[in-house]
């Protein structure tokens, strides 16, 4: 081999070796340090930032702190609630910034509590801010059409979760952006917030509902209540933990403060929010392969295929058929429907027409099941007598107006109610649920429950918001009323709509070591059931 082969080949080989000698080590991010943790403290403090040896920038009022920010010299004293956002820079390099809430002498609290920093003009601006009417809105209307709260938009924000016990558990930069439908008319706005890699944080990372529950969230929603805003401000949360432990994909809910900029923003819910991941993490199901749908035949993700082709066979065929019935039975998940329209009659949801979402696994054998949510005009929100409102004709109405329920919203239990298998199952389930999760006990146990986790906020929060809170107990007294005279009118409603006969008194006493199950949904349990049906 001649020489100058040999050392072309020797220098080809060592060369990418000599250039990697070369290439200067990785600087290290700029970060910046506090000498105190954020959190609750009894009286002022001093704070002290260190960035080693880079110029620090840091902002008081939620702002994204830049170069024309306040430049840090020395330890400053934080005298009242307010959140430090600082930024290290060297040179052209400037670090991520990071923030710390400080909250000075705030009165306690067993909830958690949620800080929200973000640039206070981005939401109160007169003209542009995203929680403003502005200048588009139409104040003809309620619900203010082309006012700035209806905006998508999402912004970038710093988000800090601490724990009932007030430990931070989570704090890193997130996007923000309004949520909801109607309830976007007041003034206290509910909010999503958004972990994503681009602000910070991939995931919200902490058990937040539980350990049972996801242990990460890439959405966090922060309830205001929704419709039921200035009514009790947990009808929807109400419902959710009557329907514990039915087979029905449900959100979690926890009640929990919110701080935005350092400022008290009263009382939310911690929710869910409802989308594939959601279904993934509440379900056998990846979240690529389903099918999302909402309203009449809205299709969120995936397709409306199945859904169409299963609401053409119902259209064709005579569902008193026992073979047309049973092709239905592979293609929706008949229980879960049953359960679904079952809380949605009993607590009179007159807002349950179009908003409804569905789902299934899109795989052999993959059927349709119904996503409890948004029940905030169950409970009599707008009908103080609503106990006595006939929602078994309500929901089965063929000729109902397009709002609140439209035909189309009726038709699936219409259909499926001419097979006599199907009447059987849903009169008994009702009665089941009347019987245990819609007693009235159960019921006014739930209420007395929010009453303890909500009460000591409640003064707070209504005083925060100019509500009234005569006007909240009144609330929860309707509630009450409809918890103890609710079920023996729902009872009366199957009597007369359907031939069930006389009302019959069940009564169970297992013996000694054994249990009985009643309807595939009761266990008795050692202490025995009793409840109404009918012969």
């Amino acid at each position: 081999m001649p020489k100058t082969f040999v050392f072309l080949l020797i220098f080809l080989i060592a060369a990418p070796a000599l250039n990697a000698q070369k290439t200067p080590p990785e600087e290290k991010p700029l970060v910046v340090r506090f000498s105190q943790p954020g959190g609750f403290y009894r009286q002022p403090l001093s704070v002290a930032l260190e960035g080693g040896g880079a110029t620090i920038y840091y902002t008081t009022d939620g702002t994204y702190p830049t170069t024309r920010s306040i430049r840090y010299t020395g330890p400053f004293t934080v005298a009242n609630t307010a959140v430090i956002r600082a930024m290290a820079r060297r040179g052209n390099i400037s670090g991520r910034p990071f923030a710390k809430t400080y909250f000075i002498n705030e009165p306690p609290t067993d909830l958690p509590v949620i800080s929200v920093s973000i640039a206070p003009g981005l939401l109160f601006n007169p003209e542009t801010g995203i929680m403003m009417d502005g200048l588009g809105a139409d104040s003809a209307f309620v619900h203010k059409p082309g006012a700035n709260f209806w905006t998508r938009r999402e912004f970038s924000c710093n988000v800090e979760i601490f724990e009932a016990d007030k430990t931070c558990v989570f704090n890193s930069g997130a996007g923000m952006r309004l949520f909801g439908g109607y309830s976007r008319i007041y003034p206290q706005k509910s909010i999503v917030l958004v972990a994503r890699d681009r602000y910070g944080k991939k995931f919200f990372r902490h058990r937040i509902f539980g350990a049972n529950a996801p242990k990460k969230f890439r959405y966090l929603v922060l309830r205001n209540g929704g419709s039921d805003w200035n009514g009790a401000h947990f009808r929807d949360e109400l419902m959710n933990r009557l329907t514990d432990g039915w087979d029905m994909e449900k959100q979690a809910f926890r009640p929990a403060l919110l701080y935005l900029n350092g400022r008290y923003w009263g009382l939310y819910h911690i929710r869910e929010k409802i989308n594939a991941r959601f279904l993934e993490d509440h379900s056998d199901v990846d979240r690529d392969s389903i099918d999302l749908m909402e309203h009449q035949r809205n299709v969120r993700q995936g397709s409306g295929r199945h859904y169409q082709r299963m609401l053409k066979y119902m259209n064709e065929h005579d569902l008193a058929e026992p073979g047309h019935y049973a092709w239905i039975q592979s293609q929706m998940d008949v229980d879960n429907f049953i359960d679904y329209t079952v809380a949605q009659i009993y607590c009179d949801n007159t807002d349950a027409g179009g908003n409804v979402r569905y789902w299934r696994p899109r795989r052999p054998g993959g059927r349709w099941r119904w996503i409890l949510f948004d029940t905030d005009w169950g409970f009599g929100l707008y009908n103080n007598q609503a106990w006595q409102h006939d929602a078994v004709q309500f929901f089965t109405d063929p000729e109902g107006p397009n709002w609140p329920n439209p035909p189309w919203s009726t038709f699936l239990l219409r259909s499926l109610l001419k097979n006599k298998e199907f009447k059987r199952q849903f009169i008994n389930r009702l009665c089941d649920r009347l019987n245990t999760s819609f007693s009235p006990e159960q019921v006014l146990a739930e209420i007395s429950w929010f009453e303890r986790a909500l009460g000591p906020e409640m003064p707070r929060h209504l005083q925060r918001w100019r509500q009234s809170g005569a006007e909240w107990q009144r609330q929860v007294a309707l509630l009450r009323e409809f918890a103890e005279k609710r079920p023996d009118f729902l009872r009366g409603c199957l009597s007369r709509h359907f031939d069930t006969g006389a009302p019959a008194r069940l009564e169970i006493e297992p013996a000694e070591g054994g249990n009985v199950v009643v309807n595939n949904c009761i266990n008795t349990g050692a202490g025995g059931f009793r409840g109404t049906y009918f012969e």
